[in-house]
């Protein structure tokens, strides 16, 4: 425990300062972490702020029924305003269908409907977050829906999901005027050309796109992957990525996911690697992170 934490460290204070626009982590809330003791999780947040993470994006504050309550909202929003006051800027995931993946296979029509119920839902959730937290604590907007390298190949589906993020993010920019992410991951089944050219189609819509460097799932070698993620981080501007999200674990064997965090040594690796053209860097996840151990359960 106390070697990861002397890498990490060491990783950060190895970055440049100013070197990324963001530098930042992703918690995903669970319901059993509620089970965490609140002096810890000060504690945590503490420490990501004293080793040079300044943002907490937080990747959905409702996931299907979870969180809708408010005494697990109050939960929450406990947890985000001591993150905030231990000097985290905090981005403010809106609202997860678990069936996401598995609507995206319905026939144009009903998509559209879906898309459409899908952006009332995050304009709502915003809503009710901004309430919550106040504006000023707020420094942006996550739309949790990931958006794949399979569900949205052809052209139309393209256009669809254009409309719907478009859409989207105009809405949550007349109700709080801040920067909109959205994430997206790929497995080989686009080319990397075409790829590449979905992400500047989202970007060119104003959504701020994070690219998943899928060292996690290993679903591709990491020569593969590098011909997907190098033209995405290119010094041009515009950029089709806005940042990657690295991948601090490794998934496990099994028809379920499982994962375990990444080894000291490809901590390190991962760590003292420069991040290009001040392209943001998202660590995923919180949970996985050495200084989480013992306060959040990554099993």
């Amino acid at each position: 425990m106390l070697n990861l934490y002397r890498i990490f460290m060491i990783g950060l204070m190895l970055v440049a300062p100013g070197a990324f626009a963001i530098n930042g982590v992703i918690y995903q809330p669970q319901l059993r972490d509620r089970q965490s003791d609140p002096a810890q999780w000060q504690a945590l947040m503490t420490k990501l702020h004293q080793q040079q993470i300044d943002t907490l994006v937080v990747q959905w504050t409702r996931y299907g029924d979870a969180f809708q309550s408010p005494q697990e909202q109050q939960w929450l929003q406990q947890r985000l305003l001591t993150a905030h006051q231990s000097g985290l800027r905090l981005i403010i995931g809106l609202n997860a269908d678990p069936d996401f993946f598995s609507r995206q296979n319905q026939p144009p029509a009903a998509l559209e409907n879906y898309l459409n119920r899908l952006r009332n839902q995050d304009v709502q959730q915003a809503k009710v977050w901004q309430r919550l937290l106040g504006s000023h604590r707020i420094d942006g907007w996550y739309i949790s829906a990931e958006i794949d390298d399979l569900n949205w190949r052809s052209e139309a589906k393209q256009a669809q999901a254009e409309q719907w993020l478009q859409s989207t993010r105009r809405q949550l920019n007349q109700l709080d005027d801040k920067p909109v992410y959205v994430s997206s991951f790929f497995a080989g089944n686009m080319s990397p050309q075409g790829y590449q050219q979905w992400i500047s189609r989202l970007a060119a819509s104003g959504m701020q796109v994070w690219v998943q460097d899928g060292a996690g799932v290993a679903k591709l070698s990491p020569n593969e992957r590098k011909l997907y993620l190098n033209p995405l981080v290119e010094c041009t501007n515009p950029s089709p990525a806005a940042g990657i999200v690295n991948e601090v674990f490794r998934q496990l064997p099994g028809d379920t996911f499982k994962a375990q965090p990444i080894t000291d040594k490809q901590l390190k690796q991962l760590l003292t690697q420069p991040q290009r053209c001040a392209k943001d860097r998202l660590l995923f996840s919180l949970r996985y992170l050495p200084q989480a151990q013992g306060v959040l359960d990554y099993r």
